[in-house]
């Protein structure tokens, strides 16, 4: 039999069978009990060899009495068959790795960045070079299951060969490195701006719209852009203020230049002039002041009033301006004597005298003007394509004075200038009317400039005093002198008062003519 097993399982059965079988008596006789052996079975390992048959046994006696009753039947008890467990134990294989043998293979290791650092599972190895690190390896050694390539400013690389090379084998590792991108920094926008004052005079107080900010120089930072209103202020000075612009992120100046303060304003007076004709001239201390009627501001003091109107004599008086006083000047102007202006000037030209048309010039080249009220009077002559000729004339009573207009030409070639020099005119006193050949120059002292060389006629005037008529020869180049005395006017000498005598004989004489009167008639 070639399984054991199986064949143990059967004798147990038959063992089984037979304990349990009773004896049966025939008819008549007295059935003997027989008690069954107990067998223990204790668990069998499979054995390699055939196993042995279990032994039978048998009773070792039968009983030979017989009781006189009934016997009773004996409980039949079932034995109890216990089948071993049979536990199979598996053995444990453990596969030791094959050598394959000795040797040396190389792992090639390329890079875009020389200097990378390579690692082998952790262990640094050495640095790209030329492109490439070649690292030798056993190939019965320790796999090379990680490399790292790293250097600064890069990123890492990290990867494994595709094997471990054989003996004399080369394995390439490729080890791309991307640079280290470092984001932008943001500035954040500057917003604000700033103002930076710097007086002239320094020191100066500074506010910014209305607000005191410190002294000059200062800086105000932190401003939104917009308009600001500066005002720079030092006593003594007159204070500054203007509007500045802010702009974002840049810096705005104030640069104040103070003027110093001017003196407190003096107390003045008021003298209204006014004049019969209407329409003379007022002069106040020389200075024109215009036509009457016209009120005149001055201050406190001596001041002197000249009038003049066409066709009548000058009107001068002296007045005293008092500080808040208004004063009246009523100024019945004098009848004057005529004088005749001959004007010389290109024919057709057009001669007015004080704004008002005189006539043209005739085919002769000279307009003559009767009647002209002796004074000063303003001539002009104008002409087509002609630059205008004007100036102030003083006329002469009973005098014939002449005027010689020469036009020049409008256009780009101006005529030449003929050679100039200047007389220098001081007079005692100071103030005197300057005429140059009856051409009105100004008040003494001046220097007059722009004289054409040669001869000329200087003629002074000056209320009070005697006209001083000079003739000078001014060189070209040349400064000439012409210092003039002033002559006090002679007072005019009252009528003497008659004697009694005579204004007797002079009723007498009147008698004597009434009486004959009467006898012829």
């Amino acid at each position: 039999m070639k399984n054991p097993s199986v064949l143990l399982i059967i004798l147990v059965l038959c063992a089984f069978c037979m304990a349990v079988a009773v004896p049966v008596a025939a008819d008549g006789e007295t059935t003997t009990a027989t008690t069954e052996p107990t067998f223990t079975l204790q668990p069998v390992t499979a054995p390699t060899t055939e196993p042995t048959a279990l032994p039978t046994t048998e009773p070792t006696s039968i009983p030979t009495t017989i009781p006189t009753t009934e016997p009773t039947q004996p409980p039949t008890t079932e034995p109890t068959v216990t089948i071993p467990t049979v536990v199979t134990t598996e053995p444990t294989i453990t596969i030791e790795p094959t050598s394959v043998g000795g040797g040396k293979g190389y792992i090639d290791v390329y890079s875009n960045v020389n200097g990378a650092s390579v690692y082998f599972n952790g262990n640094y190895e050495g640095q790209i070079s030329a492109g490439v690190l070649s690292v030798g390896v056993s190939p019965t050694g320790s796999p090379v299951t990680t490399i790292l390539v790293s250097k600064s400013g890069y990123t890492s690389w990290t990867g494994a060969p595709s094997h471990m090379p054989a003996d004399g084998e080369h394995v390439t590792v490729n080890a791309n490195l991307q640079p280290v991108t470092t984001p932008p920094t943001t500035t954040p926008p500057v917003t604000t701006g700033t103002i930076y004052a710097q007086s002239s005079p320094s020191g100066a107080a500074i506010y910014m719209n209305g607000n005191f900010y410190g002294y000059s120089p200062v800086t105000i930072p932190g401003l939104a852009p917009g308009s600001y209103s500066m005002k720079a202020s030092l006593s003594g000075y007159t204070p500054d203020t203007r509007v500045v612009t802010i702009t974002a992120g840049q810096t705005t100046t104030y640069y104040p230049t103070l003027q110093p303060s001017p003196p407190p304003p003096r107390s003045t007076g008021t003298v209204s002039v006014s004049s019969n004709p209407t329409g003379a001239l007022v002069y106040a201390d020389n200075n024109y002041q215009g036509k009457a009627p016209v009120t005149v501001t001055l201050y406190p003091g001596s001041h002197t009033f000249r009038l003049t109107l066409s066709g009548y004599s000058d009107y001068v008086t002296t007045v005293y301006v008092n500080a808040g006083s208004s004063q009246n000047i009523n100024a019945v102007m004098p009848p004057g004597s005529f004088g005749t202006v001959k004007v010389l000037s290109l024919p057709g030209a057009m001669v007015s005298m004080d704004s008002a048309g005189q006539g043209t010039i005739p085919s002769s080249g000279t307009l003559t003007l009767n009647n002209v009220g002796g004074g000063n009077h303003l001539f002009k002559v104008t002409a087509s394509g002609y630059n205008d000729w004007m100036n102030t004339v003083y006329v002469q009573p009973n005098v014939v004075t002449s005027i010689n207009a020469a036009l020049t030409p409008v256009g780009p070639s101006p005529t030449p200038v003929p050679a100039t020099g200047s007389i220098q005119v001081t007079t005692t006193p100071d103030g005197a009317e300057i005429y140059v050949d009856n051409l009105f120059k100004g008040y003494s002292p001046a220097t007059l400039t722009g004289i054409t060389a040669g001869q000329h006629t200087v003629l002074l005037k000056y209320t009070g005093y005697i006209d001083s008529t000079q003739s000078v020869i001014v060189g070209s180049g040349q400064t000439t002198p012409l210092t003039v005395t002033m002559q006090p006017a002679p007072a005019p000498t009252p009528a003497s008062p008659l004697s009694p005598a005579a204004v007797l004989g002079g009723i007498a004489l009147a008698v004597v003519a009434g009486a004959a009167l009467r006898r012829r008639t």
